[in-house]
């Protein structure tokens, strides 16, 4: 066998080279992925080490930048879920990133949405992107002026016939996409969509306990216009805004015991201690008569059950969802009136902001901005603290 002309010193040197050269080249090619993926990401937006943003509160989302698309996923779309949902995020325009599972392929930025829930209409005008706006659900709860104006001159229709998705309607619309929520019973309607070949998308805000990650699924939203960037600054402000207030109410002297809700079909619902509500309450400065409870859902009891406990509120929340008098909550059961709060007139609703139609808008813009309905509270549960305070969403009902 012939042998090899090249000295062995050289061929060691040139195995040596070989070997060195290859995490260069393997570094050389991460970073040159990095800069690819940079060029995606908003100014502001930082990642971890797999390039997920660092959302400053945790929340059931997570939103991931790869090379040359975005992965957003859904990590518990209602409690209990068996699995989440992901969306693949890829420039309009582009070809279809491969090599990638996920529920649904979406090119950015959108341009035609329809919203099956009146509190993502806040976070679309945030970043300026009612225009998008093709369909909602229903359009007689709708409180926004600038949405009611798209129904009035016909650029915004209602997407559901008795109660059930459209299907009909929302096919001849052709959204990019549609939003919605589910939550694990037979009364969801995205299963029917979903099987009409809808663009599905669902979110699960409406899962969030604490108040400042609900308001941070503007960013979820933001990232279908590929404008994450500036609803992140926008969250950053509320959270700063919302810390604030915070700080001031822990600041009172005593907390006043706080009831909240009314009876409705013989029994009486109230929120869990570990809920969004009793979370409110707290940061606000109240003592909420279930905080030692540990659900974060809510509690179906009897009214009898509730009026014990009732008796010991000094001030009482949201006793129904449209009264603005005492009269009216009275009403609802005569015993009401021996409960201190009601008696001593400390009782408030929710009630503030109404259109012609009924819609409220605490139920439709209060989740996106946390800080406000605070702000209310506080100045509610310890007027001393805020003197100057103009109420956004809560009124104190009078005779």
């Amino acid at each position: 066998m012939r042998k090899s002309s090249i000295p062995l010193t050289v061929l060691i040197f040139m195995a040596f080279i070989s070997s060195a050269a290859a995490p260069c080249i393997h570094a050389q090619a991460k970073v040159a992925q990095l800069k690819a993926t940079s060029s995606q990401v908003p100014f502001g937006v930082q990642l971890g080490a797999d390039g997920t943003m660092k959302l400053p509160f945790p929340a059931h989302f997570s939103l991931q930048y790869k090379e040359g698309f975005k992965v957003l996923t859904v990590n518990s779309p209602w409690p209990g879920a068996a699995r989440g949902y992901s969306y693949v995020l890829y420039p309009r325009g582009s070809a279809k990133p491969t090599g990638i599972k996920a529920d649904r392929f979406i090119q950015t930025p959108v341009s035609s949405v329809v919203s099956f829930s009146t509190t993502y209409l806040p976070a679309l005008e945030a970043i300026g992107e009612l225009k998008s706006l093709v369909g909602v659900d229903n359009k007689d709860y709708i409180y926004n002026p600038a949405v009611r104006k798209l129904i009035a001159e016909g650029k915004v229709v209602e997407t559901t016939k008795s109660f059930s998705p459209d299907i009909e309607r929302l096919i001849s619309l052709n959204p990019d996409v549609i939003l919605t929520y589910g939550v694990g019973s037979e009364w969801d309607t995205h299963p029917k969509m979903e099987e009409a070949g809808l663009p599905v998308v669902l979110l699960a805000d409406w899962n969030e306990n604490e108040p400042l990650a609900r308001a941070e699924w503007s960013v979820f939203l933001a990232s279908f216009f590929n404008k994450e960037g500036e609803a992140l600054a926008g969250f950053n402000a509320i959270q700063s805004e919302y810390n604030s207030i915070r700080d001031k109410a822990r600041k009172a002297k005593d907390k006043p015991s706080v009831l909240v809700g009314g009876p409705y079909n013989g029994t009486w619902s109230v929120s869990g201690g570990g809920s969004y509500m009793a979370r409110l309450i707290a940061d606000a400065g109240g003592d909420y008569l279930w905080a030692s409870n540990s659900s974060t859902g809510s509690l179906t009891l009897s009214i009898e059950a509730v009026f014990g406990k009732a008796m010991g509120a000094a001030i009482w929340l949201n006793p129904d969802g449209s009264a603005t008098k005492l009269t009216e909550v009275v009403a609802m059961d005569p015993r009401f009136a021996s409960i201190p709060a009601f008696a001593e007139g400390n009782v408030w609703n929710s009630t503030l902001r109404l259109s012609p139609g009924g819609g409220n808008d605490y139920y439709e813009s209060a989740a996106m901005q946390p800080q406000v309905v605070l702000a209310d509270m506080v100045a509610i549960f310890h007027p001393e603290l805020m003197p100057d305070h103009r109420f956004f969403y809560y009124r104190k009902l009078g005779k």
